[in-house]
């Protein structure tokens, strides 16, 4: 991992560091992990066996060869974000009719201070940061700065927001929609004008941060947090409202929370449990009741005794149909349609994967979901590096692709879809601070 690639730097890296300090940043996960190291280790005594639920579903052939990122550059020549060592990301400009993409990234890495929030333009075309767009968008991000820096969220209106940790928990800044500028996250969460310093938002919990959304980020008025006053992974609607704390509502139900992640309906949540006692695993969907607790809690698929230590789902662009990704095994990843939060998962695809899998994150194209993950663990047919399964329509039916290397490097780097270029790109950052960017085929 580092040694083997002693210069990368990039927008998350946790997860070189939990296998070798499981204990010291076990509370710092950004994927949902409600047992965080039981996400990185991925012992096969330890990591959610489907039995019996791949029956009679398409199983891919083994990762395509040679298909490793290509194309690649320094993405900033002109130092616009020289000095920025921070947590980064990438996103898709939702309102932006020449297609740019817009980093985030808090200004300084590896200190607690507080610090500023920047964001700056990537051409949509040419990949590269446009000159003098470094804007400073809010005065109060406070937190760990090197791993758990800013993300981005969008409302139920469209509103593009940045959101980030400070001293009292998650605050945000919002654009207007259509927004004044595409730098002008100008606003709160009541729409009332930031000055340069967003206040908290009015359910927030001290110490927590915000969990990566999907790129883009879908509409939605929940988000979700952890750390902190968070005994496991929580949500809330961002106007306001109870927190539901997951492990705190299924406890007192005799379950104990493994995972969770946001389903496609804006609020509902995936989240893999156990039985407390007697044993009994499984993965279920519920939608957040507005009182602090859960609501309609749904078993979708048993797992025996062992847990699903990664979710990611998104609904797909073409067809309008939620897909699930879930570990099958430790070496598999299942990949399910959900039509409907009271419909069963209906199985696409077991694609063969890796031991270690991790960093599960969705991004979405115009025809594409897109899952990114990273092998940190090489085995057979499975060098280290960061891997995609995409899922494309054809003639309105969806199929997903075998796995796909787009990368050597195994953390740190963020795979965005430029609509304007119609390519998909990823982007890390080195040790030397320079930001690299390549144009791959997932």
């Amino acid at each position: 991992m580092a040694d083997e690639y002693p210069d990368i730097q990039g927008s998350d890296t946790f997860h070189q560091r939990a296998l070798s300090e499981p204990k010291e940043f076990k509370h710092r996960a950004r994927e949902g992990s409600l047992t965080v190291f039981e996400s990185y280790a991925m012992r096969p005594s330890r990591v959610a066996w489907l039995a019996g639920a791949v029956a009679g579903t398409l199983v891919l052939g083994l990762p395509r060869a040679g298909a490793a990122e290509g194309n690649c550059s320094a993405i900033d020549p002109t130092g616009v974000l020289a000095g920025i060592t921070g947590d980064w990301q990438t996103s898709p400009d939702p309102d932006d009719p020449q297609g740019h993409v817009i980093f985030e990234s808090n200004t300084t890495g590896n200190v607690l201070a507080t610090q500023n929030v920047v964001v700056a333009q990537i051409d949509g075309v040419t990949g590269m940061v446009v000159p003098g767009t470094l804007t400073v968008i809010a005065d109060n991000f406070y937190g760990n700065s090197y791993i758990n820096g800013p993300e981005w969220f969008r409302s139920p209106q469209g509103n593009l927001a940045v959101a980030y940790p400070g001293v009292d928990g998650i605050y945000m800044a919002f654009r207007a929609e259509p927004p004044q500028s595409w730098s002008a996250f100008s606003y709160d969460y009541t729409g009332a004008p930031t000055n340069g310093s967003p206040p908290p938002l009015p359910n927030t919990l001290p110490g927590t941060y915000i969990t990566p959304p999907p790129r883009p980020p879908a509409e939605e008025a929940i988000y979700s947090s952890f750390g902190g006053d968070c005994n496991s992974l929580c949500y809330a609607n961002y106007q306001g409202g109870p927190v539901t704390d997951v492990s705190r509502v299924l406890g007192p139900q005799g379950y104990t929370a493994k995972f969770a992640a946001v389903a496609a309906w804006d609020g509902y949540i995936y989240y893999s449990a156990c039985k407390t006692t007697g044993g009994g695993c499984g993965l279920f969907i519920a939608a957040l009741d507005g009182q602090g607790g859960l609501s309609g809690q749904t078993l979708l698929v048993s797992t025996g005794n062992q847990t699903l230590p990664q979710i990611a789902a998104y609904r797909h662009p073409v067809t309008g149909t939620p897909v699930v990704f879930t570990p099958a095994s430790p070496t598999t990843i299942t990949v399910w349609t959900h039509a409907a939060p009271t419909a069963p998962l209906v199985q696409l695809a077991t694609v063969p994967a890796a031991l270690g899998q991790s960093h599960y994150r969705v991004a979405a194209s115009t025809t594409q979901v897109v899952l990114n993950f990273f092998v940190q663990n090489p085995g057979p047919n499975f060098t280290l590096g960061s891997y995609t399964i995409a899922v494309s329509a054809v003639n309105g039916v969806l199929s997903a692709a075998p796995a796909n290397l787009i990368s050597p490097y195994s953390a740190g780097s963020e795979l965005t879809w430029y609509q304007a270029a119609g390519k998909w790109r990823i982007v890390y950052r080195r040790k030397s601070d320079n930001y690299v960017g390549c144009w791959v085929t997932p």
